[in-house]
């Protein structure tokens, strides 16, 4: 409103008022201009709307109406740095401090005077982080022996948090956290006391979070064996894998069966039909197809050979007499794995050291092969190219006969010697001293390894003519390369007198697998052989107080701890066995030493 003072017109003074009205809703000036009013915004949605405790700077989206570009964004009264992109479009920044600790936050929209306002709230949720799901990769170890002790198992594999749970056929196992990659737990005795097996987890609670795939832990059986003992003498014994039986040699002390092969059905222990064989039977070998069994007779200074499985007399095979001391006897005795009627055997002399008088001949039908090793006393008629003194005391052939690995375990030389064998014979000797490293043991070919053992530990590639391994064992053993074990008989450190132990070891790392203790032996044990998928026999002998053969018994192992290996190895023994005994020639004398310590001159 404004006032305007008239001046006097005519005679009487006239005041003139005049009223001018601003318009509503508009203000005016002195120059009669207008300024709007700012609208009220609306907030209708926020995009996200959401966010972990946790995050970082997070911008988000505002959608409504009425928005200017002098709108606020406001976080519970507090402003935010906002861009505006239209009148129903902002977007703001809601900085890492306001997103630390779960709940909520109201965001509005604040439009300036003239006029504006504040728009209605809308909550963004600050939530917790979701868990992840873990992953399980591995266990270790991933087996135990049933009945074992509390066990710790250490498992490997992604997404592990500090509230992840060990899961052990679903139950919770107190649980240790090492890293995100890492945890650990203790299993209970009684959780691992029977064999079977568990399914391990890695659970990780809500939110998110779950259970990983599972990983298997295996609680094997101890392996256990049964012994059954046969009541009988037999000097050697052999499994032919054709009929399924076992061979025993049985000498003349064994009275009416005496002089005899026998046979013996090792899944029920039970003795079967016999065959007279000739003068004290001793080794024994199944040819190739299990056609023919000979028989070395000490008696007849010759070899028998008997057809199978009748066991009826065939050809009989005579070994000649030695120079000097008499007729040979078969110090070992190899069918040939090529063909049924070969078969080699070393000459020897008893009671003459060495006794390895008259070197290896190979056998067709009973006829010799011209070319053969010599050995330590040149014979006459011996015109082999291998005329060198040497020991031939144990022999092998490789897996298709076309070579043939001999030991030397008479002498300190301890040699190792291939020799390639050709239909005249033997071809020229090489010579490995020193690999053999042990007094009286025996040498044993595996066709799967295609390495030889010795009954001293020693493991040897014949090819390279090197050790190759040794087991810390010895005795009297057999390697089994298809089941992957080798067996060894001896004694350990706290046997005594009759007790013995069968030890098995991992035939390729050399490890022990588990022990199997056998009270009261009758005699002492010669040959050991494997039978069938989880069988092993022995022989033993008792001398009398005169050196005769007075008693023996044939032992037979049966159960798990000759079948496949466990999952995981019993706690490795304490003690290994070794040879107490020093030679099948004399197993009753009381200490391991050499046969001689004068080695006749050839």
């Amino acid at each position: 409103m404004s006032f305007k003072i008239c001046k006097p017109f005519s005679a009487l003074p006239l005041c003139l008022f005049s009223l001018v009205l601003i318009g509503c809703g508009s203000s005016s000036t002195s120059t009669g201009t207008q300024t709007p009013t700012n609208p009220t915004p609306t907030l209708a949605s926020l995009s996200p709307n959401t966010a972990p405790s946790g995050s970082g700077d997070t911008t988000v989206t505002l959608t409504g109406t009425n928005f200017l570009t002098a709108s606020e964004v406001m976080w519970n009264g507090s402003e935010l740095a906002r861009t505006y992109v239209s009148s129903t479009s902002l977007t703001a920044v809601i900085s890492a401090s306001n997103l630390t600790i779960a709940g909520k936050g109201t965001i509005t929209v604040v439009n300036p005077s003239p006029g504006g306002g504040t728009s209605s709230g809308v909550s963004f949720a600050v939530t917790t982080p979701a868990n992840p799901v873990p992953t399980l990769t591995s266990i270790s170890p991933a087996s135990a022996t049933a009945g074992s002790a509390a066990t710790t198992i250490a498992l490997t594999g992604t997404n592990f948090l500090s509230t992840s749970s060990i899961m052990w056929n679903s139950t919770a196992l107190t649980t240790t956290y090492t890293s995100a990659t890492s945890l650990s737990a203790s299993v209970p005795a009684n959780l691992v006391a029977t064999a079977g097996t568990a399914a391990v987890a890695v659970l990780n609670p809500a939110p998110g979070g779950g259970a990983s795939s599972t990983v298997s832990f295996t609680i094997t059986a101890i392996p256990t064996g049964a012994i059954t003992s046969v009541p009988i003498l037999a000097n050697d014994l052999a499994w032919d894998p054709v009929n399924q039986n076992i061979y025993l040699s049985l000498p003349s002390v064994d009275g009416a069966n005496g002089n005899s092969v026998q046979i013996l059905d090792p899944t029920t222990a039970t003795l079967g039909a016999s065959s007279f064989a000739g003068s004290e039977p001793n080794l024994l070998s199944v040819s190739a197809n299990s056609k023919y069994l000979y028989v070395s007779l000490d008696g007849a200074s010759d070899i028998q050979r008997l057809t199978l499985p009748s066991l009826a007399a065939d050809i009989e095979i005579p070994l000649g007499p030695s120079s000097f001391y008499g007729p040979y006897y078969a110090m070992d005795l190899q069918a040939a794995p090529s063909a049924d009627s070969t078969m080699a055997v070393v000459r020897g002399t008893p009671g003459v050291s060495p006794e390895e008088e008259g070197g290896v001949i190979i056998y067709d039908d009973g006829t010799a092969r011209p070319n053969v090793l010599c050995g330590w006393i040149q014979i006459p008629a011996c015109s082999s190219p291998n005329q060198g003194a040497n020991l031939y005391d144990s022999i092998q052939w490789n897996a298709d006969a076309t070579e043939m690995y001999i030991a030397n375990n008479e002498d300190t030389g301890f040699d190792f010697y291939t020799v390639p064998v050709t239909s005249s014979g033997f071809g020229t000797v090489t010579d490995f001293p020193g690999l053999v490293q042990g007094f009286y043991g025996l040498i044993h070919y595996d066709s799967t390894t295609k390495l030889v053992y010795d009954d001293n530990g020693v493991v040897i590639d014949p090819t390279a003519g090197s050790v190759v391994g040794t087991f810390n064992a010895s005795g009297i053993m057999v390697p089994d390369g298809k089941l992957g074990t080798a067996f060894f008989l001896g004694q350990t450190p706290s046997n005594s007198g009759t007790t013995y132990t069968v030890e098995s070891f991992d035939l390729h790392k050399f490890t022990p697998i588990s022990t199997l203790t056998i009270p009261h032996v009758v005699g002492t044990p010669t040959h050991l052989v494997r039978w069938g998928g989880n069988g092993l026999a022995f022989t033993t002998v008792n001398k009398n107080a005169s050196g005769s053969q007075a008693l023996g018994t044939v032992y037979i192992v049966t159960g798990t701890f000759v079948g496949a290996p466990p999952a995981i190895k019993p706690a490795v023994p304490a003690e290994n066995v070794k040879r107490s005994w020093p030679s099948p020639k004399n197993p009753n004398a009381t200490q391991l030493a050499p046969p001689s310590t004068t080695i006749h001159p050839k």
